[in-house]
């Protein structure tokens, strides 16, 4: 955790900036988001919450990282296939990605996200090692054709993108998730139920916004490049993202007061891929010896609710964990004065407040 800095006066040139920097990158990657290895512990209890994915480390006074789980479980009774949930930051060191690779070739079957255009072959009847490469391809936390705004964050901050890092053509990845007129499906019948068109649109303006062409992507390019202008903005950017993902330990449940139609969104894109997922375990676990392994590769913020779904309705229980370094900043090289990291925190924690007021209220009362 960060020892707490109270940010002193900063010169009136270098504020706006810094706070120009921080408002488009927290916007941007609050729509993107919908990730030295140790290992420890996980609580075991199906009736405690999970432990965060996400954390952020500041051992070193001058180096500050995050770092995501890569969690364990197994059955609670009896024996079975063991599971891990891969969360994974879809930017990040080379390095970070190269660890991440070797733990799921080491699986006998990665299920992966990637949210395609088409339908897929149906889940094959063979074993789960001889997955279809037309899977494999599909690869990703969206299409390949929709990988434009994410390469552009990675490529501002000095950093690799997980859909070019990870080789997704191994015979044991297997693509899982919904394919985009499946989730427009979704969308529709939440629009007859609700009445309300909000969530479905604001789909769709994901969709724009990922493809680029947009006027918010063009806006968000221009503060891309703002930030990869020098090593110092990325090394601030960086920053910015480590806070963005930290203060909400990459739960958007935290999030509680974003707008009803962005609570549906996320709803639709998190909890429904993720009962998709538990769908195909389900089918899979009892094709598996007990010695082999299953790694779930999702972005972070499926975690939480797909570690739940395996605890109630597989009844798995978490027993060890990896820490992975996603990617780190090192405030002395990169020349960030303490006013400046406490400065980067401040503007973080006030652009999510407007986000967290329901839950800070719901704990007061």
């Amino acid at each position: 955790m960060f020892k707490t800095i109270v940010p002193a006066a900063v010169t009136g040139s270098r504020k706006p900036q810094l706070r120009q920097a921080v408002h488009y990158f927290i916007y941007g990657w609050l729509v993107i988001l919908s990730g030295g290895c140790a290992s420890q512990k996980a609580s075991q209890s199906p009736d405690l919450p999970p432990e965060p994915y996400v954390r952020i480390s500041n051992n070193d006074s001058n180096l500050v990282q995050l770092q995501i789980a890569v969690r364990k479980f197994v059955p609670a009774r009896g024996h079975g296939p063991a599971i891990w949930l891969a969360g994974v930051s879809h930017i990040g060191d080379s390095n970070y990605y190269a660890a991440l690779q070797e733990h799921l070739d080491a699986q006998t079957l990665v299920l992966f996200e990637g949210v395609a255009a088409r339908a897929r072959p149906s889940t094959p009847t063979s074993p789960p090692q001889a997955a279809h490469r037309d899977d494999a391809s599909d690869k990703g936390s969206s299409s390949a054709d929709d990988a434009g705004l994410q390469s552009s964050v990675a490529t501002s901050l000095g950093l690799e993108f997980q859909l070019t890092a990870i080789d997704y053509q191994r015979p044991n990845f297997r693509n899982c998730d919904l394919t985009i007129p499946e989730l427009r499906q979704l969308f529709a019948a939440e629009e007859t139920s609700t009445g309300s068109s909000g969530a479905g649109e604001s789909f769709e303006g994901v969709l724009q916004l990922m493809q680029g062409g947009s006027f918010f992507d063009s806006v968000l390019q221009v503060g891309l490049r703002f930030l990869g202008a020098s090593p110092k903005l990325r090394a601030l950017g960086r920053l910015a993202l480590i806070d963005v993902i930290g203060e909400i330990q990459g739960d958007f449940s935290h999030l509680q007061g974003l707008p009803p139609n962005m609570k549906e969104l996320l709803q639709v894109l998190l909890e429904r891929r993720n009962q998709k997922v538990v769908r195909e375990l389900t089918n899979d676990l009892p094709r598996l010896d007990e010695d082999d392994t299953i790694a779930v590769f999702y972005g972070t913020a499926h975690m939480p609710d797909l570690e739940r779904r395996l605890r109630t309705e597989l009844k798995y229980r978490p027993v060890t964990q990896l820490w992975l370094t996603a990617f780190s900043v090192n405030l002395a090289q990169s020349e960030v004065s303490e006013n400046e990291r406490a400065l980067v925190q401040t503007l973080i924690k006030q652009q999510l407040a407007p986000f967290q007021k329901n839950k800070a209220e719901s704990k007061v009362q």
